[in-house]
């Protein structure tokens, strides 16, 4: 019977099987770490790729956030000037929300639209009472003073209509 040797002891025995055997492991090896090598890389740069696209993303995100927060404060200090054109006129400050345009030139165009129709509503308001078409509101009348009344009332109280209370003790009605 024949007998059969090991991969061990066929190669100790021949050198030629030896140095083949040696260069297909060293190619394996060198294969093996070549795709390794690949893959690392490739994993790397899909790593890299989706850091890069989520910095971008934030970055676009902030970037939106400060666009509007600067938005938002150009308006509010819009705001002010058209609060601060309106006080230069006479006008009450609070109207500057509802007349505050998206640039300057609409604030100015806008207070100076608003000036003139407060000012024409303002005009015949008072013209109105000045012809009578609204009949005058009657004066309040408080409570008639008498000794009894000028007994509870306080010291600032007698204070405030001295002009009623001394007349009422001289015994003369104003």
């Amino acid at each position: 019977m024949e007998e059969r040797l090991d991969f061990e002891a066929l190669l100790r025995e021949n050198r030629d099987y030896q140095s083949a055997c040696d260069r297909k492991v060293s190619q394996a090896l060198a294969t093996a770490r070549a795709n390794w090598e690949r893959d690392r890389q490739g994993e790397e740069d899909r790593l890299r790729s989706e850091l890069e696209g989520e910095l971008e993303r934030r970055l676009a995100e902030e970037r939106s956030g400060l666009a509007q927060r600067q938005q938002a404060f150009e308006a509010r200090l819009r705001q002010v000037a058209v609060a601060q054109s309106l006080q230069q006129r006479g006008l009450d400050a609070c109207f500057a929300p509802w007349i505050a345009g998206e640039s300057e030139e609409e604030d100015r165009q806008r207070v100076e639209e608003f000036t003139r129709l407060f000012q024409t509503a303002l005009s015949q308001a008072i013209a109105g009472r000045m012809r009578g078409e609204e009949p005058p509101r009657e004066p309040e009348k408080g409570r008639e003073l008498d000794r009894d009344r000028l007994r509870t009332m306080s010291a600032a109280e007698i204070n405030r209509n001295w002009g009623d209370v001394s007349a009422l003790l001289r015994g003369t009605e104003r």
